[in-house]
């Protein structure tokens, strides 16, 4: 890893969690019940990073929308 990689690799994923987070938000804000900021993390987050850095799969809407639905509540 090059030197401040790693400062850097965590300052992006607090970025992307406050991002998240927001999202949850304006969620809560329409009278929505967003799933809990870890939980969307581990069912959002951790699936796309894996499939753009160790598989060749693409990141398609479908199933992106695949992993949202996963989350929310029925």
């Amino acid at each position: 890893m090059r030197p401040g990689a790693e400062g850097q690799q965590l300052q992006d994923d607090g970025e992307r969690q406050q991002q998240l987070e927001a999202v949850l938000e304006r969620e809560r804000g329409r009278g929505g019940r967003p799933p809990a900021l870890e939980r969307t993390t581990d069912g959002l987050l951790a699936p796309l990073y894996y499939r753009a850095v160790f598989t060749d799969e693409p990141l398609t809407p479908e199933w992106a929308r695949g992993l949202v639905s996963h989350l929310l509540p029925e």
